[in-house]
């Protein structure tokens, strides 16, 4: 060691020492009489002497260590005179009530966490070099301490509840000094000095002096110990039965209440056999030691409880001192009273227990929740026989109640049922379902104690035999009404048309001079690049004007190149670089890998060599403005930026030569004229609902969103009666943050979509939401009730569609067939949804700028049980909330950048209950396999296959891999996932099939599988072989690496419910192949093909969508012949470079309504027969020869609208 270590050492000891030194002058100082008194004064004199002189000593002084040495020779003197005289301190009176002016209870507990620290840091030196280290066998110290320990526990619990101190009291805390102070003395007594000489006790005499010591004066095996124990506890009892309270309820009564439980559960452990009783009790002390452990595990939780808790700890603490009795009469009376006190403990236990889970429960919950549980008794039944054969016949029960109230709530999500009262019991149902799945796996995991678990089931069975009863008695009063002719709104007119306007495109009202004004700016006036800034608050219109502008058709001629993007609250540079690159068409897979430096300088060198127009919408800082603007080159070309912002120093900072507009507020025409249209459409307002209408108008403020809102909930009804009680429900203004009127809407939401619509706050702000992504989401969630005559995505679509009917929810894309593909929310409702989601207990957000560690405390993981959890941070936020998470029912993680988790499994341990994981931005080094209630797994992997243990994740409904670039080998054991309704896999994810067809045909079928997404297939006879134990199939997409042989054909016609279907050639063929596809598919895409005549498809009787996308023509040549495709719709052919020429024969397409045509640049001319479909709304060309084809798209559009006065039809070039 190095010499400043070993003068620290030396000084370390004589501390440890004076310590020791200290608790003997403790000790003497509390005896009635001193029969050491020349020994006490020398060592009070010492005591004062050497803390003085090692406070003045210096390290580096000469006469350092000959002041050591002294210093410590003086202390073995004394220490030997001590020795010498030495005895178990006898106190004859109980401690006074204080000392000094401080009370015995603070004194006290001090005083013994002294000793228990002095040696914990005994035990701490493992280094034989120093000073410090104590040599021999430590198992003796070891017990002490750790006896200690338990006993300090007991007193801190004894002495925060020790207000007016009894005799008792005193007797307990003389009682733990004198021991705790004499097991000091017996450790420090027989210690070696720094010479490491003899001593008058060997260990062997030491350890014998500890064993008696912890035998006679420190267990509760000799009489007056325990009674010291139980008398203490008993007035504690009589305290707290007469109304006592702590003062404060904190984590340091929850944690001397855990100690306290520590040390029962100790003493419990330590019970001595006590001949044939021990047999008796064994049973018993198992249920006392799980129950006391479950209420050690809970305590954060139970603070609401601390009355009945409080005494049933002390209770507890009572019978187990008591069982240290070993007189046989009374041993007999304890196994008496035994079962007696267990039911004691469990009637205070259960109610807490219960009243825990379901305080923390949502308040709100999806109405497919008792779908799944039932579909999952019966597994759970089957896998776990064993753990729950004791409760086989109350589940049986509970599950026929539950199937009795299933056309109940299916007609309550159809809403037939709109009463308060019938809704809330509907809830109250689902909510008991939630219960019953917890029950289920506690029984499993055994967390609770199984008595309290039994008594929870009875009482869940009368709950819901009684709700069921309520049910009835309801439907009587309130029978099932039908919607069609009750509420057509909800029916039909809240479900968006598919033909309703795009969202690009839709109607503005109220800003056309505005609009006027801003066109000009945009297309006229000076070369200088300019900044157009539009500022308003949040729900004024900005982004809709904004929007308008950008996609106005004369100033979308004016530019070269466009872009958008939207900056909001979550800043990240790289990401706003690559979204204005991408729509510069900058797109390809290098870009993406550049770092944000490099992206700045190519965004700016792009920026010099063309006319750009960029929208960037919602700027929350000037600094984000002074970030991006360096990139944006001006040339002097008549560039334009377009800016919407709430803040004005923004829009200052910004400014270049327009000044930034302020958003005016509607005027009251401009609102009325805006409900109107939203609740309306084209359609007139009947004169007794105008006057009304006009003064709800007037209450929104001439908040556009706000008007909006109020007209998702006036479309209801368009009465009267109705509106004048919206009218009075909105009160007399609404203020201007439209918060009222979004909270008036959500009152007004029927009780089933408010889970979907508060599920928007688990996404990000401003970003365009995956229809097919969210509805996975609800459907795992439970939020969808199934529906016999519809798939459950085609309800949640209904679901979405009554959102969006409600204004409530914003489309952002549709597809070609007109459903809606990617969604969005306004941010004044997505803040909303945080708020309200995390006050009903449905959804917790947590974001980056919020604490990586839970608040303690706050979010325990009982108080997180069915929780979500929706992370937009890093990987870490993860990995620190695990902890309390349980009990969490799911977990989206999202952030901007990908990272990679490790270690997966053990983290991902702790969320055993989860029921929906999404780490889409995830890396994972291993799939979790232990998971059981999984119903939705979404994840990221670089690994180059599947575990096949992923078939352990039994429940899972929805499968999302995503691969790193590299091909991912799929098991065999997915064909043991019976519940896969939806599995998707990166584009370069294979099934092995050469050598493993025997096991493929033998293995089960994927009966409920709908939608496959993206495998490779080798080639087309493997793509059957596999796709043929998927015979369910609605939505397939794949590619074929290769056909086989000189003729090939791809042949799905046995996939009868097949509605959609994409498939991707890695090559094309050298002669084109057939297809034989069902008669039910809708919509068909093929890419990289070879297509001969096409007559196989074109005659699909049920094909309205066709994408041909680099598809090669033979002889350059397509011919549609008469009557062919008969229900397309729609039409696109894109990226083929040999299509020349096309010929349509009369009465082919005769539904048609969208033609677009990408990147056809040899096609020559347009057949005029499309001028002759009625039906046709608009034709779209984009990078086209366009002059090739002008001539005959004039044509077309003369006959379209001048001769058949087809107003609306539109050729569109982008």
């Amino acid at each position: 060691m190095f010499p400043l270590e070993v003068a620290k050492d030396q000084i370390e000891f004589l501390e440890r020492e004076l310590k020791f030194l200290d608790i003997f002058l403790n000790l003497q100082s509390s005896k009635a009489e001193c029969d050491t008194l020349d020994v006490t004064q020398k060592a009070q004199a010492l005591l004062h002497d050497t803390r003085v002189a090692l406070s003045t000593l210096n390290l580096t002084s000469p006469n350092f260590y000959p002041s050591i040495y002294q210093m410590e020779d003086d202390i073995r003197l004394i220490k030997s005179e001590i020795r010498a005289n030495y005895s178990f301190p006898k106190i004859s009176l109980p401690l006074s009530a204080s000392k000094n002016g401080v009370a015995i209870s603070e004194i006290v507990p001090e005083f013994i966490g002294t000793v228990v620290c002095i040696l914990s840091d005994l035990l701490s030196i493992y280094d034989g070099r120093s000073v410090l280290f104590v040599p021999g066998p430590m198992e003796q110290i070891v017990e002490v301490l750790e006896e200690l320990k338990s006993l300090r526990a007991f007193v801190c619990f004894v002495a925060k509840r020790c207000k007016e101190p009894q005799s008792c009291h005193h007797d307990f805390f003389t009682h733990i000094f004198v021991v705790a102070g004499h097991a000091a003395m017996l450790v420090w007594l027989s210690l070696p000095g720094t010479d490491n000489g003899t001593q008058d006790l060997a260990s062997g005499g030491m350890n014998a002096l500890l064993s008696d010591h912890l035998r006679m004066r420190i267990k509760p095996i000799e009489p007056s110990i325990r009674k010291i124990y139980v008398d203490v506890l008993q007035a504690l009892k009589s305290t707290s039965q007469s109304g006592w309270r702590p003062d404060i309820l904190n984590e340091n009564t929850t944690n001397s209440e855990a100690g306290f439980l520590e040390t029962v559960l100790h003493n419990l452990v330590e019970l001595p056999t006590i001949g044939n009783a021990t047999v008796a009790l064994k049973d018993e002390t198992s249920n006392l030691q799980e129950m006391l452990n479950f209420l050690r595990a809970n305590l954060p939780c139970i603070e609401s409880h601390f009355e009945d808790l409080h005494i049933m700890i002390i209770d507890a603490g009572i019978l187990v001192y008591s069982l240290y009795d070993v007189a046989s009469a009374k041993v007999n009376q304890a196994l008496l009273d035994f079962p007696g006190n267990i039911q004691h403990f469990n009637t205070l236990v259960y109610p807490i227990v219960q009243k825990i889970f379901q305080s923390n429960l949502p308040r709100i919950h999806g109405i497919g929740y008792v779908d799944f549980l039932l579909s999952n008794l019966n597994e759970f039944q089957g896998r776990y026989s064993k753990s729950l054969v004791s409760i086989k016949n109350q589940l049986q029960i509970i599950q026929n109640e539950l199937e009795s109230v299933q056309p109940f709530l299916k007609d309550v999500a159809k809403e037939l049922h709109k009463h308060h009262q019938v809704q809330h019991l509907a809830q109250l149902v689902i909510g008991t379902a939630y219960e019953v799945e917890y029950i289920v796996d506690s029984f499993i995991s055994k967390e609770v104690p199984e008595c309290c678990l039994e008594r929870w089931l009875v009482d869940i069975i009368e709950e819901i035999k009684l709700n069921s009863a309520k049910i009835d008695i309801e439907l009587k009063k309130t029978p099932a009404v039908d919607i069609a002719l009750h509420d057509p709104v909800d029916a039909a007119a809240a479900h968006t048309s598919s033909e309703s306007t795009s969202p690009k495109n839709e109607e503005i009202v109220g800003f056309d001079h505005i609009i006027s004004e801003l066109r000009k700016k945009l297309t006229k006036g000076s070369q200088q690049l300019d900044v157009i800034s539009i500022v308003g608050m949040g729900g004024q219109g900005k982004t809709t004007l904004a929007n308008k502008l950008f996609n106005d058709d004369s100033v979308k001629s004016r530019f070269d190149s466009r872009a958008q993007c939207c900056v909001s609250q979550e800043y990240s540079c790289r990401s706003i670089l690559l979204a204005i690159l991408r729509d510069f068409s900058c797109d390809d897979p290098a870009t993406s890998e550049l770092s944000t430096e490099d992206l700045r300088d190519k965004l700016q060198k792009v920026c010099k060599v063309k006319r750009y127009l960029i929208l960037i919408d919602d700027i929350w800082e000037a600094s984000v403005w002074e970030d991006l603007q360096p990139c944006f080159a001006d040339v002097k070309n008549g560039s334009r930026i377009i800016l919407t912002t709430r803040q004005v120093e923004v829009a200052n900072s910004a400014r270049i030569s327009c000044e930034p507009f302020h958003l005016p507020m509607f005027k009251e025409d401009e609102s009325w004229k805006l409900l109107k249209v939203k609740v309306f459409g084209k359609e007139g307002c009947s004169p007794d609902l105008e006057k009304v209408g006009l003064e709800i108008a007037k209450k929104c403020a001439g908040l556009p969103l706000s008007i909006v809102l109020v007209a998702g909930i006036l479309a209801k009804e368009k009465n009267e009666r109705y509106w004048r009680q919206v009218a009075k429900n909105l009160g007399s203004h609404i203020q201007s943050d439209a918060k009222a009127v979004i909270e008036h809407s959500y009152k007004h939401l029927p009780h089933h979509l408010k889970p979907c619509f508060l599920y928007f706050g688990a996404f990000s702000e401003d970003k365009t939401i995956n229809v097919s992504d969210l509805t996975c989401l609800w459907i795992a969630e439970g939020f969808i009730k199934i529906d016999k005559e519809k798939s459950l995505e085609d309800v949640a679509s209904d679901y979405l569609e009554n959102l969006i009917g409600r204004n409530l929810v914003k489309i952002a894309k549709r597809s070609s067939d007109g459903k809606v593909k990617a969604c969005q929310i306004h941010d004044l409702l997505l803040d909303f949804c945080k708020e309200t989601a995390e006050q009903e207990k449905l959804l917790l957000c947590i974001d980056r700028y919020q604490s990586a560690n839970p608040p303690p405390g706050i979010y325990s993981h009982r108080q997180l049980a069915q929780r979500r959890l929706s992370i937009y941070a890093d990987k870490n936020y993860l990995a620190k909330w695990s902890s309390s998470c349980s009990l969490v029912g799911s977990v989206l993680c999202r952030d901007d950048i990908i990272e990679y988790l490790s270690p997966t499994s053990r983290i991902l341990q702790k969320f055993k209950f989860l029921k929906v994981l999404d780490l889409k931005f995830i890396v994972v080094d291993s799939f979790p396999t232990e998971l059981f209630y999984l119903r939705y797994f979404a994840v990221r992997t670089a690994k180059k296959s599947i575990t096949s243990c992923i078939s352990n994740l039994w429940n899972l409904g929805t499968l999302i891999v995503i691969g790193e670039g590299t091909d991912l080998s799929l098991p065999f054991t997915l064909w043991k996932m019976s519940k896969l309704r939806i599995l998707h896999i990166c584009d370069n994810a294979y099934f092995t099939i050469s050598g493993a067809e025997e096991l493929l045909e033998n293995s089960s079928n994927l009966d409920n599988l709908e939608t496959l997404s993206c495998p490779c297939f080798s080639c087309a006879e493997d793509a059957e072989f596999v796709l043929g134990k998927m015979p369910n199939i609605r939505n397939l997409r794949c590619s074929i690496k290769y056909p086989k042989g000189n003729f090939w054909v791809l042949q799905l016609e046995f996939l009868a419910q097949l509605k959609t279907l994409k498939v991707h050639f890695d090559v094309h063929s050298a002669i084109a192949g057939a297809y034989i596809f069902p008669s039910s598919l809708n919509k068909l895409t093929l890419s990289t093909i070879s297509w001969g005549t096409g007559s196989e498809i074109a005659m699909l009787p049920n094909l309205q969508v066709l994408k041909l996308v680099n598809v090669k023509f033979d002889k350059r040549e397509w011919t549609v012949n008469d009557n062919e495709f008969p229900k397309l719709k729609v039409l696109k052919v894109v990226n083929s470079d040999n299509f020349k020429e096309w010929n349509v024969l009369d009465d082919a397409f005769p539904c048609l309504e969208h033609l677009t045509l990408h990147k056809c640049q040899y096609l020559k001319e347009i057949p005029s027969w499309f001028a002759e479909i009625a039906s046709l709304k608009f034709v779209r060309v984009r990078s086209c020869n366009v002059a090739a084809l002008v001539a005959s798209l004039k044509e077309i559009r003369t006959m379209q609208v001048e001769d058949y006065q087809r107003s609306e039809f539109q050729i569109i070039f982008d």
